[in-house]
């Protein structure tokens, strides 16, 4: 086909040459063959398999699904069952379980304070006075005449036996349902050191003592006796003793009665 108005030794390119021939460009693709549908997918009854084998899958997975969660749980209690075995043997073996489970000794719930009392000096002793006499010879006298000096002795009276005398102060400064603690203070107010001193009371509740400090205690009945120590034995003029103990009672916990220091009533 000639070229109109172009020589014939021009070149030209593809898109000038299907525009002045009118051809229409084609792809070169790979071929796909026409498949032919089977007639399995294309009957009445296909709907309906599509629906059975969806219906069979899902009821498998719910299968797996349930083995998966029922395993899951087993071993689950079992881990558990197992972790608090180990637990439940370790701490009965332990030594500071066994050593938690000992009782304690009843302590005070507050800290005692101890009363350092000062004694008195004592008495100063009275001199013994010696009285001597003598009588010598006259020098108008004839003779010389020799007397016996005579001696007196002359002695001071013994000091008065102490009186005991006290005042008590009754503190609780603790309780609980069915105990108590509780703080004493004795206050010599004699004139004379006791040494050793012994204070003493009455419940009225039949209250009890359990533990003491500051005093060794006994009890008779709803009498309670508290007795020196070895570190204050001694309890001088204006000195107070602060006596603490820990008690229980039944029902109510009033201030005891009958206070005495060495046999002597107290004033409260």
């Amino acid at each position: 086909m000639a070229r109109v108005g172009r020589p014939d030794d021009e070149e030209i390119s593809v898109d000038e040459l299907l525009r002045e021939t009118g051809a229409m460009p084609r792809s070169l693709g790979t071929y796909v063959p026409i498949t032919r549908p089977r007639v399995d997918d294309t009957d009445a009854g296909y709907r309906e398999r599509l629906e059975q084998r969806a219906r069979e899958a899902s009821a498998a997975q719910q299968r797996a699904g349930r083995r998966i969660r029922w395993v899951s749980a087993l071993c689950g209690g079992v881990v558990v069952i197992g972790s608090l075995v180990i637990i439940a043997v370790t701490s009965e073996s332990s030594p500071g379980r066994q050593a938690a489970l000992a009782p304690d000794p009843l302590a005070p719930a507050t800290t005692p304070r101890t009363v350092t009392t000062t004694a008195a000096p004592s008495a100063t002793p009275v001199p013994t006075v010696m009285k001597q006499t003598s009588t010598s010879a006259s020098p108008t006298s004839s003779a010389p005449k020799t007397t016996t000096a005579a001696t007196s002795q002359t002695q001071a009276p013994p000091p008065p036996a102490a009186v005991a005398s006290c005042s008590v102060r009754y503190a609780v400064t603790d309780q609980w349902p069915n105990g108590f603690t509780a703080n004493v203070f004795v206050t010599n107010t004699g004139n004379q050191t006791l040494n050793p001193w012994t204070s003493a009371w009455n419940f009225t509740a039949g209250q009890r003592v359990t533990q003491s400090w500051n005093g060794d205690f006994s009890q008779s009945g709803s009498r309670v006796t508290m007795k020196a120590v070895s570190y204050n034995l001694s309890l001088a003029p204006g000195a107070t003793v602060n006596i603490g103990f820990n008690g229980s009672f039944d029902r109510s916990n009033p201030t005891p009665v009958g206070f005495t220091l060495d046999g002597a009533r107290c004033t409260t």
